[in-house]
């Protein structure tokens, strides 16, 4: 079972009682649980474009040491790092919810939102990954060491990242 699935039991536990009748209702129950599925997925794909936020600071620290050991030509590698963090956040907070509306003919469910919620939970590595390259590149540009390895590596993280986006929307198409 997913950690989805707990989440859902744990909202269902915190309702009150005219909410607990109305999952009576035929129909409701599984309608509340897509819509709870969508919600819960969208904070946690804020939660990880939040984590990566966090590293605009690491970026900004690294320019200043690398201007300081006298290489900031090696900055404009970072500018493109931190246009290519830019672009995951902003997938991360602009991806498809998986939403059907109440009349669509094609409609998304529950299995399906929850293969989703694991896809996206899936990515939470590939944030701590990167939150802990960002850390070293802050640290090699402070102890003034090269920073081109680990550049690169993060580059191609992140463009990792981007194509993970690009195949969870052929994920989402495949429910339709």
């Amino acid at each position: 079972m997913s950690d989805l699935h707990g989440k859902l039991d744990q909202i269902k536990s915190k309702e009150n009682f005219l909410e607990k009748i109305k999952r009576w209702i035929p129909g409701y129950d599984g309608y509340v649980n897509r819509d709870n599925s969508r919600e819960l997925d969208t904070i946690l794909r804020n939660q990880l474009a939040t984590r990566l936020e966090d590293n605009k600071t690491k970026i900004k620290n690294t320019v200043s040491n690398l201007s300081k050991n006298k290489k900031l030509f090696e900055s404009q590698d970072i500018d493109k790092l931190d246009k290519k963090n830019e672009a995951v956040i902003a997938k991360l907070r602009s991806a498809a919810r998986g939403y059907s509306g109440a009349f669509d003919v094609v409609k998304i469910k529950e299995e399906k939102l929850t293969q989703l919620y694991d896809y996206d939970a899936s990515l939470l590595g590939d944030v701590e990954a990167l939150d802990g390259m960002f850390t070293e590149l802050e640290n090699n540009s402070a102890a003034d060491t090269d920073t081109k390895e680990t550049i690169s590596k993060i580059s191609n993280a992140l463009d990792d990242m981007l194509r993970k986006f690009d195949e969870r929307e052929t994920l989402l198409r495949a429910f339709e």
